[in-house]
C-alpha cells in the first residue's frame, strides 16, 4: 500500500500542518513530552513534488521512531531491536506537524515533529523483551575544562572544549544538558582547580546560578598535535550532585581528515551519550518488576493534594494511584510503581517530591521546591586525567 493511503487509512485526519516556528527543547529545558520527537529534517528529490513529499514523510516517521528508540533503549537493548518497518512504524505514530515545508517540481524539504502513543510503544517493547527507561533527569550543567592540570583553561576565550560545547546542537534526550555562559558571575562562581577538584561548594553555586543541581565537569586533554592528523583526545568526565558520583573516562583518536573543532565535537557527543546510557541503566523499568506502597502525603490544603497528584501523574515510573484516605492534614495513596523504592525515589525526586521512609509513619512523600544543590563540603576527589592510557570508548 503507498505511504499516503497507508496513513489515511490509519490516521483518518489527525496529520497537523504547523505554519509557525515549532517550539523545540533547547539545551537544559525538560522535554514537554518524552514520546515527542522533533526537529527530524527531510529531503528527497522524485520524478513529482508529490512522490517527493510522500518520500519525505516516509523517511521522516523511520527517522522519528530510531530517534525514540534510540532515547529510550539503552545501547544493549537497541542493539538486539529488529528492524522496523515502515507499515508497523506508522501504528505507534499519533499524529505528526510539518514545519518550514519547501517545494519544487521534483524536490520537498521540511522540520517534522511526531508524537508517538506512549502506551503504544511501551506495549510493542515488552512484547519484544527490551528493557528501557523513560524517566527524565533534571537539567545537568557542563563545566568543560581543556588541558592538564596548571595549564587547564576553564572560563577563557581559547578553551577548545568549552567552544565545542557552546556550539553543538543539543540532542533531546533523557537527561538535558546545560552549557553556561562563561559571564562574571561563572567566574567568580568556580575557577579551573575547584573543577577539577570537584569542589561541591563551588559547584553548587555555579549549579545554582542556573537552576540546576548537578553539575559534568569534563576534561579533555590532547596528546600530540591535531595538525598532523595523528592527535588522541582523552576525556574525563563526573556528574557531582546530587546523584551518586559518577566518572566516565574515554579517549578518542583523530580520524583521518578530521579537524580539532571535529575531534571536540565528536568527543562532546560521544560523552552526551555515555551519560544517558549511565542514567538509562539507573531508570530501567523492567517487566515482571511491578510494586505496591502505600503513600502518605502530609498537606495544608486542597491546593497541596493537587499538586502532589500533578507531579505523580508526570512520573513514568507510576503505574496507579489510588487514594485510600482523605482528610484536613493527610492523604494516604496506594501507588503502584514499576522498578524498586530507590529508582521511585528518584523519578519523583526529578519532579520535585520528595519520597523518604518513616520507621514509625511509613513512606511519606512531600513537595519539594526546586531544592538548592547539596553544598556539603567533601574531600575532593581530582577529575584529572594521570595517566595517558585511558581505555578507548568511541
Amino acid at each position: 500500500m503507498p505511504f499516503r493511503q497507508l496513513l489515511g487509512a490509519l490516521f483518518s485526519g489527525v496529520l497537523v500542518f504547523a505554519l509557525g516556528a515549532a517550539a523545540v527543547p533547547r539545551a537544559g529545558h525538560a522535554l514537554t513530552d518524552v514520546f515527542t520527537v522533533s526537529d527530524i529534517a527531510v529531503d528527497e528529490t522524485a520524478e513529482t513534488a508529490a512522490a517527493a513529499r510522500e518520500a519525505a514523510h516516509a523517511e521522516g516517521h523511520v527517522l522519528a521512531m530510531q530517534k525514540l528508540l534510540a532515547r529510550l533503549l539503552p545501547r544493549e537493548e537497541l542493539a538486539r531491536l529488529r528492524e522496523l518497518e515502515l507499515p508497523e512504524i506508522v501504528q505507534f505514530v499519533r499524529d505528526f506537524e510539518v514545519e518550514g515545508e519547501r517545494t519544487s517540481d521534483v524536490r520537498y524539504l521540511a522540520r517534522l515533529t511526531f508524537r508517538f502513543k506512549p502506551d503504544a510503544v511501551r506495549a510493542f517493547l515488552r512484547a519484544e523483551g527490551l528493557v528501557f527507561a523513560e524517566t527524565e533527569s533534571k537539567p545537568v550543567l557542563v563545566v568543560a575544562v581543556y588541558g592538564p592540570a596548571g595549564e587547564a583553561m576553564l572560563w577563557e576565550d581559547a578553551n577548545p572544549w568549552a567552544r565545542a560545547w557552546a556550539l553543538r546542537r543539543p540532542g533531546e534526550w533523557l537527561v538535558p544538558l546545560m552549557v553556561p555562559l562563561g559571564d562574571l558571575g561563572d567566574v567568580a562562581s568556580v575557577d579551573v582547580n575547584q573543577a577539577l577538584s570537584g569542589n561541591r561548594v563551588h559547584l553548587a553555586a555555579l549549579a545554582k546560578r542556573y537552576g540546576t543541581e548537578d553539575v559534568l565537569v569534563t576534561q579533555a586533554l590532547l596528546i600530540g598535535d591535531a595538525d598532523t592528523g595523528l592527535a588522541t583526545l582523552q576525556v574525563g568526565s563526573s556528574r557531582i550532585g546530587t546523584q551518586q558520583l559518577q566518572t566516565m573516562l574515554a579517549t578518542y583518536a583523530q580520524e583521518p581528515g578530521e579537524t580539532l573543532a571535529e575531534l571536540l565535537n565528536r568527543a562532546a557527543n560521544g560523552v552526551d551519550a555515555d551519560v544517558q546510557e549511565a542514567w538509562k541503566q539507573r531508570n530501567l523499568l523492567r517487566p515482571g518488576s511491578q510494586r505496591r506502597i502505600i503513600v502518605s502525603a502530609p498537606i495544608t490544603g486542597l491546593a497541596d493534594w493537587l499538586e502532589v497528584e500533578r507531579r505523580l501523574g508526570g512520573v513514568a515510573a507510576v503505574q496507579k494511584s489510588e487514594i485510600t484516605l482523605m482528610s484536613r492534614k493527610r492523604t494516604e495513596v496506594d501507588l503502584t510503581f514499576v522498578g524498586d523504592e530507590q529508582q521511585l525515589i528518584l523519578a519523583l525526586a526529578q519532579r520535585d517530591l520528595s519520597l523518604t521512609l518513616n520507621p514509625v509513619s511509613g513512606w511519606q512523600v512531600r513537595l519539594s521546591e526546586a531544592p538548592e544543590p547539596t553544598v556539603v563540603p567533601a574531600t575532593p576527589t581530582p577529575l584529572e586525567i594521570i595517566s595517558p592510557n585511558v581505555p578507548a570508548s568511541e
